[in-house]
């Protein structure tokens, strides 16, 4: 279920404190509006890049934690950095694994277009929650 790649979060972003780097997080309920909420949190620290990149992060980060609210019905966390040339966007919940139980409806298509959109993403296991990252290279961002 995880791909291998780059460990961590901000890994080859610009070095925190210099121009450049814009850092925002925020603790979010298991609630379905907190899904918008992590948008915006993406949307304050990608305002200055090109619109594709905006929506391709924003896009993602929903697509996270829509996962997060429904899967794990935890509270979660959303983290998000960017320079200009990459976008991480981070939600880490309070919950392992969860396999769909029988009878359940089909899972979504979500996890499939973050990997078409991320250059890179995978999902971890952390203490007794998962933490799924996803970078997007701002040149490498398709247009949506």
């Amino acid at each position: 279920m995880a791909r291998t790649g780059q460990k961590g979060c901000t890994q080859g972003l610009t070095e925190a404190g210099t121009d450049g780097l814009s850092v925002e997080s925020a603790e979010l309920p298991p609630d379905p509006s907190s899904v918008a909420a992590a948008r915006e949190v993406v949307a304050r620290v990608t305002d200055r890049l090109p619109r594709r990149a905006r929506e391709a992060a924003e896009l993602v980060a929903s697509e996270l934690a829509t996962n997060s609210v429904v899967r794990a019905q935890t509270p979660f966390q959303v983290f998000a950095a960017a320079d200009d040339s990459a976008v991480e966007v981070v939600i880490a919940d309070r919950a392992g694994w969860r396999p769909t139980p029988d009878g359940a409806a089909t899972p979504g298509h979500g996890l499939l277009l973050v990997g078409l959109l991320a250059s890179d993403w995978a999902a971890e296991l952390e203490g007794s929650g998962k933490r799924v990252w996803a970078r997007l290279e701002i040149d490498d961002v398709p247009a949506i």
